[in-house]
């Protein structure tokens, strides 16, 4: 049987060579907290349309595999991907609002998982200390009109 180490138990174990280097704090734990944008949409969204949702700081880390975005009705195949000017699909990456009404995971199995799962800080947008994050309508069809809410799950860098 083989044992694997990640570099964070490596960090924290009880023989290691020097005892004041733990793992960061925000990756090994820290509170996780939600940005929820509410937006109803019209349908006059068209491919390569943008949805500016929030902005938040440099340095909070998105953590995908806790956000969403749930519709209040079907909204016939709308395809977003959520990030910032650094990686306009860092948070998802082609999540397809369809027939199906509810919630909409960023990490679904059926999707192509965002670069972001691994933990990475956002970076300031040029001359702010501060990140944009923004849907981008990848592709729609038939849009309609349909409120929809955007859960953020991210951890405050420290």
């Amino acid at each position: 049987m083989a044992t694997f180490d990640t570099a964070v138990y490596t960090a924290q174990k009880s023989d290691r060579t020097n005892t004041s280097r733990n793992a960061a704090q925000n990756l090994v734990s820290n509170d996780v907290q939600f940005a929820t944008v509410v937006i109803t949409t019209t349908t006059g969204y068209a491919g390569d349309d943008i949805i500016r949702l929030c902005v938040l700081p440099a340095g909070v880390i998105p953590v995908p595999e806790l956000s969403f975005v749930t519709t209040d009705i079907a909204v016939d195949n709308m395809v977003l991907d959520i990030g910032t000017a650094a990686n306009t699909d860092g948070w998802a990456d082609g999540v397809t609002l369809g027939a199906a009404v509810g919630k909409h995971e960023f990490c679904a199995a059926a999707i192509t998982q965002p670069a972001w799962v691994t933990e990475t800080p956002l970076v300031a947008d040029t001359g702010s200390g501060n990140a944009i994050v923004y849907a981008t309508v990848a592709s729609v069809s038939s849009p309609a009109a349909a409120t929809l809410t955007f859960v953020l799950a991210y951890k405050r860098g420290r």
